[in-house]
């Protein structure tokens, strides 16, 4: 945009250059901002000039300047000098050219003359007068220097008229003059058609290069190894390519992977069979991807995330409170980061309803949906309102989260249901909306339930067929009670339940080999000496302890029992052999420590002094140190 001078009028004497460009550089920035002065009295004529760098910065100080040092001042755009520079000719009228030849020329010059950039440094202006003179009469082309003498990047060439200029320009335009030729690369060898690279899907999204290149070295040594990684999520594809050193080896890995699925056929990773196959250059990557038609829109459902999505300033958005907005662009954020990760997917038939009253439970919230999906014909699955986990004093459950999850049989009913609820000011308020959007669920976690549930029914059909089994047990022992009732002569009624189970229970337990021993009842008669019959008395069993079997283990080591001390009674004690034996026991004076040895004479030469030196006495009292 060219530079814009403004004219400033009523100027104070004493206003100056730098105050002036002070005052209207707030505006923008300025080219130049001068004050006339008077070459006398060097004061301000009154008037002054300011170029500001921009077109429109100068349309604001006209309206905006109005005042300078307190005194009104008027701004105006600036009118250019007329050209004064008129040199009177004293020459003769013959020597003297006509005003009209003269001004033709100009003409000439002003539009007849072409400028040609980005020319190549190495062309000179006899190459341009070359070039250029197939479209006309070149009257002079002119490379310029700069000041150290290098050429410029430009050049100017002047045609004697319009047409011939307007020629050259449409021929020459955007054409090459004297340029370096480009150096033509080698085509780099394709690997594809000799065979040594495949392609393998089926990956695990968690699979890493390292992991996948140690299940291929067994077939050959690899170039490279790499996993394709998606350029909007930085998450791996399923899919990578892989270079073999070696012809055979990429054979015996695609032979390999096409081996029929047994048990554990094939190559596997991460527990995921690999489908390998060999690379296709682009050219046929391309014709394939054309002749493939997409009947589906993805396993992940990503379409349904932008159901009922509202952006802060659309439309949608009016009337919608900031604080219902906050919630949906944090919600949104979350759910973008979620999905990322390609094992999260939108569920078709389940809504999360966010936003929710404290006071709607889950039949409320069953009741609002199934009017909002239909009613009649509407089948809803599952309706769950979370809850805090800790119970509210005197109540069972704890409080509302303010969120929850309704999940229908059929997408259509789900999909109508959001879009009658989502943003609707009129279930809850105007200022307290409901946000209804698709569930995100992981595929990781409801495989684990449903291994998990399949588990659960697994067990239950065995208690079920147990229970069975001990009807029919019990239904047959019923069937069979007549029988022994006579067998034994006593009449009694059925079974009850009790005893029919305890039966049961014994007949179970026979089979147990793990159970231990087991006792039967025996019931013979003892005759008495009066004739009188008794039931047979059972004694404890004569074997315990752990089982003994009689065999030859080959000879043993004898084992010698060890020999107990006698210790002596307390004559032999007293006895004069046994201190002459526990004297020869004691250890030698040497080495005894010092203090014992001290104490021993101390000891020594109080019992002399009470015993005195007389032998006349028996000698067992000398024994004892005490009276």
């Amino acid at each position: 945009m060219p530079a814009v001078t403004v004219f400033v009028r009523r100027l104070p004497a004493t206003a100056t250059n730098e105050h002036l460009a002070e005052v209207f550089s707030e505006i923008g920035p300025l080219k130049n901002c001068f004050v006339v002065r008077d070459r006398e009295t060097e004061k301000c004529r009154g008037f002054g000039y300011v170029t500001f760098s921009m077109e429109d910065d100068a349309q604001r100080a006209i309206k905006e300047v109005r005042e300078y040092e307190g005194e009104k001042i008027f701004v105006t755009v600036a009118k250019k000098k007329p050209d004064d520079k008129k040199k009177k000719k004293k020459h003769e009228p013959t020597e003297t050219k006509s005003p009209a030849k003269r001004t033709g020329i100009k003409k000439i010059k002003l539009k007849a003359r072409l400028i040609i950039r980005n020319l190549s440094f190495k062309c000179e202006d006899d190459d341009l007068k070359q070039i250029f003179s197939e479209f006309g009469t070149v009257m002079e082309a002119k490379i310029p220097l700069k000041p150290d003498g290098k050429k410029r990047s430009f050049a100017f060439v002047q045609f004697k008229n319009m047409a011939e200029a307007g020629k050259a320009l449409a021929a020459m335009n955007l054409k090459e003059i004297k340029a370096s030729p480009k150096k033509k690369r080698d085509p780099l060898p394709s690997d594809v058609n000799e065979g040594r690279t495949i392609f393998i899907r089926n990956l695990a999204f968690d699979t890493d290069e390292e992991g996948l290149e140690e299940v291929l070295l067994q077939f050959g040594e690899l170039k490279y190894v790499r996993v394709v990684m998606s350029v909007d999520t930085g998450y791996s594809k399923g899919c990578a390519f892989a270079q073999f050193k070696s012809k055979e080896g990429a054979d015996k890995c695609i032979a390999a992977a096409a081996e029929d699925e047994k048990e554990f056929g094939g190559i596997r990773v991460d527990g995921r069979r690999l489908n390998v196959l060999p690379a296709v250059n682009r050219e046929d990557a391309v014709k394939f991807k054309d002749k493939k038609v997409k009947t589906h829109t993805g396993s992940r459902n990503l379409y349904l995330a932008r159901e009922g999505l509202i952006r802060p300033g659309s439309k949608t958005a009016e009337g919608v409170s900031e604080t219902d907005l906050a919630k949906r662009t944090r919600f949104e954020e979350l759910k973008r980061a979620k999905l990322k990760d390609m094992n999260v997917y939108v569920c078709k038939t389940r809504l999360c309803v966010h936003n929710l009253p404290k006071i709607v439970d889950q039949q409320k919230l069953q009741k609002l949906c199934f009017s909002a999906a239909g009613g009649k014909g509407v089948r809803i699955a599952e309706c769950r309102v979370m809850y805090d986990k800790k119970p509210i004093c005197g109540q069972v459950m704890g409080k509302s989260l303010g969120y929850g999850f309704v999940e229908f049989k059929e997408h259509e009913h789900a999909l109508q249901a959001l879009r009658h609820l989502n943003n609707n000011p009129d279930i809850f308020g105007p200022q307290k909306r409901p946000i209804v959007e698709f569930s995100l669920e992981d595929g990781r976690k409801l495989k684990l339930k449903a291994i998990r549930l399949e588990n659960s029914k697994v067990r239950l059909s065995c208690i079920l067929v147990s229970h069975q089994c001990d009807v029919l047990k019990m239904s047959k022992l019923n069937e069979q009670l007549p029988q022994l009732q006579q067998h034994s002569g006593k009449k009694t009624g059925p079974l009850s339940k009790a005893n029919a189970a305890n039966v049961v229970k014994q007949e179970k337990e026979q089979g147990r080999q793990y159970s231990g021993f087991m006792t039967k009842p025996e019931v013979e008669h003892v005759e008495l000496k009066d004739g009188k019959k008794r039931p047979k008395v059972l004694h404890m069993p004569s074997h315990r302890g752990p089982k003994i079997r009689k065999r030859d283990k080959g000879k043993q080591p004898m084992v010698q029992p060890k020999k107990q001390k006698k210790v002596p009674s307390r004559k032999e004690r007293k006895g004069s052999s046994f201190i002459e034996k526990s004297s020869m026991n004691r250890k030698p004076v040497s080495q005894r420590s010092r203090e014992d040895v001290r104490f021993d004479t101390l000891v020594n030469q109080y019992k002399k002094k009470l015993m005195g030196t007389s032998n006349t006495k028996t000698a067992v009292k000398k024994s004892k140190w005490f009276c």
